[in-house]
């Protein structure tokens, strides 16, 4: 189902993705800024747990805002950046897990990107530059109660691979690219209370 371009586009993307997801990352910057505000405040319900409260997910330092735990469009959404802001983190800290626990077995782009990651690090590979970008908004459409589609656009800025000694890696160099048509399938976990990326799409 991958043809020959999105493959190729792929590969380079799983070098280097370095996330700036610009509307994605101001949201969750600034829910974790109002969570911050609203515990600073002297009230009583601020210090105990609600009831409704979701266990935490994903990493310490980024963990999934609690508006992509919604089973609707905008929490789809939301988690559509999330993953994209996972991404990028991972291809800093070279840690995949995360990448692996929000994504179905069937999504082989994600398995891809995962296991890339680990084979890069495990050769020591560092990246300059090749930041990916949304341009304009995400569009998503919910093809059931507990199924969501995205549509965007997305952007590559060029990067460079890296070795152990920091010497450009001969071939591993990507001049970027513009208007990749991209999108993503998630699913509705109960379990969890958080959707699950079966399908992505980049190009």
């Amino acid at each position: 189902m991958i043809n020959t371009r999105r493959d190729d586009v792929t590969r380079r993307w799983a070098l280097r993705l370095s996330v700036c997801l610009v509307a994605g990352a101001a949201a969750l910057t600034g829910c974790s800024e109002k969570q911050e505000a609203n515990e600073s405040l002297p009230t009583t319900s601020s210090a105990e747990p609600s009831e409704d409260a979701l266990p935490p997910l994903g990493p310490q330092d980024l963990p999934m805002p609690d508006e992509a735990r919604t089973q609707d469009a905008a929490g789809a959404e939301a988690f559509v950046r999330y993953y994209f802001a996972l991404l990028n983190k991972s291809l800093t800290d070279m840690d995949p897990q995360h990448l692996r626990q929000f994504a179905e077995d069937g999504c082989d782009v994600c398995e891809r990107v995962a296991r890339e990651t680990e084979s890069d690090a495990a050769q020591g590979y560092t990246y300059r530059g090749g930041e990916l970008t949304v341009a304009g908004e995400v569009s998503v459409t919910m093809t059931g109660p507990a199924e969501a589609q995205s549509a965007f656009i997305a952007d590559q800025a060029p990067m460079t691979v890296l070795d152990r000694t920091g010497v450009p890696v001969p071939g591993l160099d990507f001049d970027g690219e513009e208007a990749l048509s991209s999108g993503t399938i998630t699913v509705w976990d109960p379990s969890l209370r958080s959707w699950q990326l079966t399908e992505l799409t980049l190009g």
